[in-house]
Protein backbone atom coordinates (compact mmCIF):
# COMPACT_ATOMS: atom_id res chain seq x y z
CA UNK A 1 0.00 0.00 0.00
CA UNK A 2 1.45 3.38 -1.01
CA UNK A 3 1.43 6.48 1.21
CA UNK A 4 0.47 9.83 -0.25
CA UNK A 5 1.46 12.80 1.91
CA UNK A 6 -0.93 15.76 1.80
CA UNK A 7 -0.92 19.16 3.53
CA UNK A 8 -3.36 20.31 6.20
CA UNK A 9 -5.52 22.37 3.84
CA UNK A 10 -6.81 19.20 2.18
CA UNK A 11 -7.46 17.34 5.43
CA UNK A 12 -11.10 18.29 5.94
CA UNK A 13 -11.79 18.62 2.22
CA UNK A 14 -11.20 14.91 1.57
CA UNK A 15 -12.48 13.06 4.65
CA UNK A 16 -13.16 9.98 2.56
CA UNK A 17 -10.06 10.37 0.39
CA UNK A 18 -8.87 6.76 0.52
CA UNK A 19 -8.98 3.98 -1.98
CA UNK A 20 -7.68 0.42 -1.98
CA UNK A 21 -4.26 1.40 -3.30
CA UNK A 22 -3.40 4.57 -1.40
CA UNK A 23 -3.32 5.56 2.25
CA UNK A 24 -3.27 9.29 2.75
CA UNK A 25 -0.79 10.56 5.33
CA UNK A 26 -1.34 14.19 6.27
CA UNK A 27 1.19 16.69 7.63
CA UNK A 28 -0.34 19.03 10.22
CA UNK A 29 0.70 21.33 13.05
CA UNK A 30 0.83 19.12 16.20
CA UNK A 31 -0.67 21.92 18.30
CA UNK A 32 -3.89 21.64 16.27
CA UNK A 33 -4.51 18.10 17.52
CA UNK A 34 -6.93 18.06 20.44
CA UNK A 35 -8.00 15.38 22.88
CA UNK A 36 -11.71 14.69 23.22
CA UNK A 37 -12.70 14.84 26.89
CA UNK A 38 -13.69 11.48 28.30
CA UNK A 39 -12.92 9.49 25.17
CA UNK A 40 -9.59 7.91 26.01
CA UNK A 41 -9.57 5.10 28.57
CA UNK A 42 -5.95 5.63 29.63
CA UNK A 43 -5.28 6.44 33.32
CA UNK A 44 -2.63 9.15 32.94
CA UNK A 45 -1.58 9.18 36.61
CA UNK A 46 -0.30 5.61 36.34
CA UNK A 47 3.50 5.76 36.66
CA UNK A 48 3.89 3.37 33.74
CA UNK A 49 1.83 5.69 31.55
CA UNK A 50 3.93 8.67 32.68
CA UNK A 51 7.11 6.79 31.73
CA UNK A 52 5.55 5.74 28.41
CA UNK A 53 4.78 9.35 27.51
CA UNK A 54 8.25 10.42 28.59
CA UNK A 55 9.82 7.83 26.27
CA UNK A 56 7.78 9.16 23.33
CA UNK A 57 8.82 12.70 24.29
CA UNK A 58 12.49 11.71 24.16
CA UNK A 59 11.97 10.18 20.72
CA UNK A 60 10.36 13.35 19.41
CA UNK A 61 13.13 15.54 20.84
CA UNK A 62 15.86 13.36 19.35
CA UNK A 63 14.20 13.12 15.95
CA UNK A 64 13.58 9.39 16.08
CA UNK A 65 10.67 7.78 14.24
CA UNK A 66 7.34 7.79 16.05
CA UNK A 67 4.29 6.14 14.42
CA UNK A 68 1.69 8.61 13.12
CA UNK A 69 -1.41 9.31 15.18
CA UNK A 70 -4.87 8.45 13.91
CA UNK A 71 -7.09 11.53 13.99
CA UNK A 72 -10.54 12.68 12.97
CA UNK A 73 -11.72 16.02 11.58
CA UNK A 74 -14.91 17.22 13.28
CA UNK A 75 -17.64 19.17 11.53
CA UNK A 76 -16.50 22.39 13.26
CA UNK A 77 -12.99 22.00 11.83
CA UNK A 78 -11.31 20.79 14.99
CA UNK A 79 -8.98 17.78 14.77
CA UNK A 80 -9.16 15.21 17.58
CA UNK A 81 -6.93 12.22 18.22
CA UNK A 82 -8.51 8.77 17.99
CA UNK A 83 -5.42 6.60 18.48
CA UNK A 84 -2.18 8.04 19.85
CA UNK A 85 -3.23 9.99 22.95
CA UNK A 86 0.11 9.36 24.67
CA UNK A 87 1.98 10.52 21.56
CA UNK A 88 -0.08 13.71 21.46
CA UNK A 89 0.84 14.50 25.06
CA UNK A 90 4.46 13.56 24.41
CA UNK A 91 4.87 15.85 21.40
CA UNK A 92 3.39 18.73 23.39
CA UNK A 93 5.89 18.06 26.17
CA UNK A 94 8.69 18.04 23.60
CA UNK A 95 7.53 21.38 22.18
CA UNK A 96 7.38 22.87 25.69
CA UNK A 97 10.98 21.74 26.19
CA UNK A 98 12.16 23.51 23.07
CA UNK A 99 11.86 20.92 20.32
CA UNK A 100 11.23 22.22 16.79
CA UNK A 101 8.44 20.11 15.31
CA UNK A 102 6.43 22.25 12.88
CA UNK A 103 4.56 19.33 11.33
CA UNK A 104 3.60 15.82 12.38
CA UNK A 105 2.23 12.97 10.28
CA UNK A 106 -1.32 11.78 10.96
CA UNK A 107 -3.68 9.27 9.39
CA UNK A 108 -7.38 10.19 9.02
CA UNK A 109 -9.86 7.89 10.76
CA UNK A 110 -12.94 6.64 8.96
CA UNK A 111 -15.67 4.98 10.98
CA UNK A 112 -18.46 5.49 13.50
CA UNK A 113 -18.27 6.10 17.26
CA UNK A 114 -18.33 2.42 18.16
CA UNK A 115 -15.50 1.73 15.71
CA UNK A 116 -13.48 4.49 17.37
CA UNK A 117 -13.74 2.69 20.72
CA UNK A 118 -12.92 -0.63 19.09
CA UNK A 119 -9.80 0.87 17.51
CA UNK A 120 -8.65 2.32 20.83
CA UNK A 121 -9.09 -1.02 22.61
CA UNK A 122 -7.23 -2.94 19.92
CA UNK A 123 -4.43 -0.53 19.17
CA UNK A 124 -2.97 0.29 22.62
CA UNK A 125 -0.07 -2.03 21.97
CA UNK A 126 2.90 0.18 22.91
CA UNK A 127 1.65 0.13 26.50
CA UNK A 128 -1.29 -2.19 27.08
CA UNK A 129 -4.38 -0.74 28.64
CA UNK A 130 -4.95 -1.84 32.20
CA UNK A 131 -7.62 -4.51 32.64
CA UNK A 132 -9.87 -2.03 34.45
CA UNK A 133 -9.62 0.41 31.54
CA UNK A 134 -10.41 -2.35 29.04
CA UNK A 135 -13.44 -3.24 31.17
CA UNK A 136 -14.64 0.37 30.99
CA UNK A 137 -14.21 0.25 27.23
CA UNK A 138 -16.34 -2.88 27.00
CA UNK A 139 -19.04 -1.20 29.07
CA UNK A 140 -18.93 1.77 26.70
CA UNK A 141 -19.44 -0.54 23.72
CA UNK A 142 -22.32 -2.23 25.56
CA UNK A 143 -23.95 1.18 25.94
CA UNK A 144 -23.58 1.70 22.19
CA UNK A 145 -25.71 -1.35 21.50
CA UNK A 146 -23.09 -4.08 21.31
CA UNK A 147 -24.01 -7.45 22.80
CA UNK A 148 -21.33 -9.28 24.85
CA UNK A 149 -20.93 -11.69 21.93
CA UNK A 150 -20.30 -8.75 19.58
CA UNK A 151 -17.64 -7.34 21.91
CA UNK A 152 -16.03 -10.76 22.21
CA UNK A 153 -15.82 -11.12 18.44
CA UNK A 154 -14.48 -7.59 18.02
CA UNK A 155 -11.74 -7.98 20.64
CA UNK A 156 -10.87 -11.66 20.09
CA UNK A 157 -12.02 -12.63 23.58
CA UNK A 158 -14.44 -15.25 24.86
CA UNK A 159 -17.95 -14.18 25.81
CA UNK A 160 -17.25 -15.41 29.35
CA UNK A 161 -14.23 -13.10 29.62
CA UNK A 162 -16.23 -10.15 28.33
CA UNK A 163 -18.95 -10.84 30.92
CA UNK A 164 -16.29 -10.94 33.65
CA UNK A 165 -14.85 -7.59 32.62
CA UNK A 166 -18.31 -6.05 32.38
CA UNK A 167 -18.87 -7.13 35.99
CA UNK A 168 -15.63 -5.35 36.94
CA UNK A 169 -16.67 -2.22 35.04
CA UNK A 170 -19.98 -2.16 36.96
CA UNK A 171 -18.31 -2.69 40.36
CA UNK A 172 -18.47 0.15 42.87
CA UNK A 173 -15.74 2.76 43.30
CA UNK A 174 -14.22 1.03 46.33
CA UNK A 175 -13.63 -2.19 44.39
CA UNK A 176 -12.23 -0.35 41.39
CA UNK A 177 -10.03 1.73 43.69
CA UNK A 178 -8.47 -1.42 45.15
CA UNK A 179 -7.78 -2.67 41.63
CA UNK A 180 -6.41 0.67 40.44
CA UNK A 181 -4.04 0.84 43.42
CA UNK A 182 -2.66 -2.60 42.63
CA UNK A 183 -3.69 -4.01 46.01
CA UNK A 184 -6.19 -6.38 44.39
CA UNK A 185 -5.80 -8.12 41.05
CA UNK A 186 -8.59 -7.56 38.50
CA UNK A 187 -9.51 -11.25 38.54
CA UNK A 188 -9.66 -11.31 42.34
CA UNK A 189 -12.03 -8.35 42.19
CA UNK A 190 -14.17 -10.06 39.56
CA UNK A 191 -14.30 -13.19 41.70
CA UNK A 192 -15.40 -11.13 44.73
CA UNK A 193 -18.04 -9.18 42.79
CA UNK A 194 -19.54 -12.37 41.40
CA UNK A 195 -19.57 -14.07 44.81
CA UNK A 196 -20.44 -11.18 47.15
CA UNK A 197 -22.13 -8.50 45.04
CA UNK A 198 -22.41 -5.22 46.92
CA UNK A 199 -20.27 -6.61 49.76
CA UNK A 200 -17.31 -7.27 47.44
CA UNK A 201 -15.24 -4.33 48.69
CA UNK A 202 -15.66 -5.44 52.31
CA UNK A 203 -14.65 -9.00 51.42
CA UNK A 204 -11.62 -7.82 49.46
CA UNK A 205 -10.51 -5.58 52.33
CA UNK A 206 -10.73 -8.57 54.68
CA UNK A 207 -8.68 -10.67 52.25
CA UNK A 208 -6.12 -7.90 51.95
CA UNK A 209 -5.68 -7.81 55.73
CA UNK A 210 -5.19 -11.58 55.74
CA UNK A 211 -2.71 -11.38 52.87
CA UNK A 212 -0.61 -8.80 54.71
CA UNK A 213 -0.51 -10.94 57.84
CA UNK A 214 0.79 -13.77 55.67
CA UNK A 215 3.51 -11.63 54.15
CA UNK A 216 1.75 -10.75 50.87
CA UNK A 217 1.00 -7.25 49.66
CA UNK A 218 -1.66 -8.08 47.08
CA UNK A 219 -4.85 -10.09 46.83
CA UNK A 220 -4.83 -12.39 43.82
CA UNK A 221 -7.48 -14.72 42.46
CA UNK A 222 -7.62 -18.05 44.26
CA UNK A 223 -6.56 -21.14 42.40
CA UNK A 224 -7.94 -24.62 42.61
CA UNK A 225 -4.70 -26.06 43.90
CA UNK A 226 -2.47 -24.45 46.53
CA UNK A 227 1.29 -25.04 46.60
CA UNK A 228 2.20 -28.30 48.33
CA UNK A 229 3.92 -28.33 51.72
CA UNK A 230 7.43 -29.85 51.38
CA UNK A 231 7.67 -33.35 52.81
CA UNK A 232 10.72 -32.35 54.85
CA UNK A 233 8.73 -29.63 56.62
CA UNK A 234 5.85 -31.99 57.37
CA UNK A 235 8.22 -34.57 58.84
CA UNK A 236 10.00 -31.93 60.95
CA UNK A 237 6.73 -30.62 62.41
CA UNK A 238 5.46 -34.14 63.12
CA UNK A 239 8.73 -35.03 64.85
CA UNK A 240 8.56 -31.94 67.08
CA UNK A 241 4.94 -32.59 68.03
CA UNK A 242 5.55 -36.30 68.68
CA UNK A 243 8.59 -35.53 70.84
CA UNK A 244 6.62 -32.99 72.87
CA UNK A 245 3.58 -35.23 73.35
CA UNK A 246 5.79 -38.16 74.36
CA UNK A 247 6.92 -36.14 77.40
CA UNK A 248 3.37 -35.57 78.60
CA UNK A 249 2.68 -37.88 81.60
CA UNK A 250 -0.10 -40.46 81.27
CA UNK A 251 -2.17 -38.86 84.04
CA UNK A 252 -2.04 -35.51 82.27
CA UNK A 253 -3.21 -37.14 79.05
CA UNK A 254 -6.15 -38.64 80.93
CA UNK A 255 -6.86 -35.21 82.40
CA UNK A 256 -6.84 -33.73 78.89
CA UNK A 257 -9.38 -36.32 77.77
CA UNK A 258 -11.66 -35.27 80.63
CA UNK A 259 -11.16 -31.58 79.84
CA UNK A 260 -12.22 -32.26 76.27
CA UNK A 261 -15.73 -33.08 77.49
CA UNK A 262 -16.14 -29.64 79.09
CA UNK A 263 -17.63 -26.60 77.34
CA UNK A 264 -15.03 -24.39 75.67
CA UNK A 265 -15.53 -21.52 78.14
CA UNK A 266 -14.77 -23.84 81.07
CA UNK A 267 -11.71 -25.23 79.35
CA UNK A 268 -10.51 -21.67 78.75
CA UNK A 269 -10.71 -20.96 82.49
CA UNK A 270 -8.82 -24.14 83.48
CA UNK A 271 -5.03 -24.16 83.94
CA UNK A 272 -2.70 -27.17 83.75
CA UNK A 273 1.06 -27.48 84.25
CA UNK A 274 3.38 -29.03 81.67
CA UNK A 275 7.15 -29.40 81.45
CA UNK A 276 8.97 -26.53 79.81
CA UNK A 277 10.38 -28.98 77.24
CA UNK A 278 6.85 -29.91 76.16
CA UNK A 279 5.85 -26.25 75.81
CA UNK A 280 9.01 -25.38 73.85
CA UNK A 281 8.50 -28.33 71.49
CA UNK A 282 4.93 -27.35 70.71
CA UNK A 283 5.84 -23.70 70.16
CA UNK A 284 8.69 -24.68 67.82
CA UNK A 285 6.28 -26.82 65.82
CA UNK A 286 3.79 -23.95 65.66
CA UNK A 287 6.53 -21.56 64.52
CA UNK A 288 7.53 -24.01 61.79
CA UNK A 289 3.94 -24.12 60.58
CA UNK A 290 3.62 -20.32 60.55
CA UNK A 291 6.90 -19.92 58.63
CA UNK A 292 5.73 -22.42 56.06
CA UNK A 293 2.38 -20.63 55.69
CA UNK A 294 4.23 -17.42 54.81
CA UNK A 295 6.41 -19.23 52.25
CA UNK A 296 3.40 -20.90 50.67
CA UNK A 297 1.52 -17.59 50.52
CA UNK A 298 4.44 -15.95 48.70
CA UNK A 299 4.70 -18.88 46.33
CA UNK A 300 0.97 -18.68 45.61
CA UNK A 301 1.25 -14.92 45.01
CA UNK A 302 4.03 -15.46 42.48
CA UNK A 303 1.96 -18.12 40.74
CA UNK A 304 -1.07 -15.83 40.59
CA UNK A 305 1.13 -13.04 39.22
CA UNK A 306 2.31 -15.25 36.38
CA UNK A 307 -1.26 -16.35 35.64
CA UNK A 308 -2.40 -12.72 35.57
CA UNK A 309 0.37 -11.84 33.11
CA UNK A 310 -0.59 -14.78 30.92
CA UNK A 311 -4.24 -13.70 30.91
CA UNK A 312 -3.17 -10.20 29.92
Amino acid sequence: MAFVIKPLKTFTAEPQGQDNKKLYLYQIDPMLIEEEDGFNLRYYEDLRVVAHIEAFCASYMEGRYVPPMVVRALDDGRIVVIEGHCRRRAIRQALERGAHIPLVSVIPFQGNDAERVELMLRSAQGLKLETLDIARGYLRLLGMGFAPADIAASQSKTVARVEQLLALARADDDVQGLVRSGLVSPDAAIEAVQAHGENAAEELTRKLDTARREGRQRVAKTTGRAPAVPRKTVEAVFAQVEAAIARVPAELRDHAAALNTLPSDQRAATRVEVEAEVLVGLILAANEIEAMKVKLAKKLARREGKLAEARG
